[in-house]
């Protein structure tokens, strides 16, 4: 019995493992494909600013950023040419608050996938282990009766032996 429940325990950490692997390896994706978009200049502002200044520190590829592209009217910096703007003032925020905000965004994001993730791999582990266990169980059962049968059986064969010998007699 303890060896059936030793292996459905070592089932059930087997399957969380390759549980927490696969989530690792979606998390590793959602990364690659930021990291896809930025290159191709296809993030909000903030976050490509963000993404840029990441690639850029670890590699040597130059990302397009928003220093890169033309001013817009809202675009942090005031000019003459901003339409419908007084001079010295501009309603958007700073390309530091942006990237802020991005960053702080990015990290609830992660951090919902991450208790994704962890929730998914919790109730995969669960389900694994209580499945193993009914099978355990299932197992004990069968072995049980295989154990009774075999008593019967030997039982009927002792009192065979025991009827036997007392004919001759």
């Amino acid at each position: 019995m303890f060896v059936v429940e030793a292996l459905g325990a070592l089932a059930a950490e087997v399957a969380a493992a390759s549980t927490v692997s696969q989530a690792v390896a979606g998390l590793g994706i959602a990364v690659a494909g930021v990291t896809g978009a930025g290159a191709a200049g296809g993030l909000p502002p903030p976050v490509q600013d963000v993404v840029a200044g990441a690639v850029e520190v670890v590699s040597p590829f130059d990302l397009p950023d928003s220093a890169d592209a033309a001013e817009t009217d809202d675009s942090g910096t005031d000019s003459p040419d901003d339409a419908d703007d007084v001079a010295g003032t501009d309603d958007s925020d700073t390309p530091e608050r942006q990237a802020r905000k991005a960053t702080e965004e990015t990290q609830r994001e992660a951090r919902k996938a991450a208790e994704r993730a962890e929730r998914q791999a919790r109730e995969t582990a669960e389900r694994q282990a209580r499945e193993s266990a009914e099978q355990a169980e299932r197992a004990a059962r069968e072995a049980e009766e295989q154990a009774r049968e075999a008593a019967e059986r030997a039982a009927e064969r002792s009192s065979d032996d025991g009827r036997h010998g007392s004919d001759d007699d």
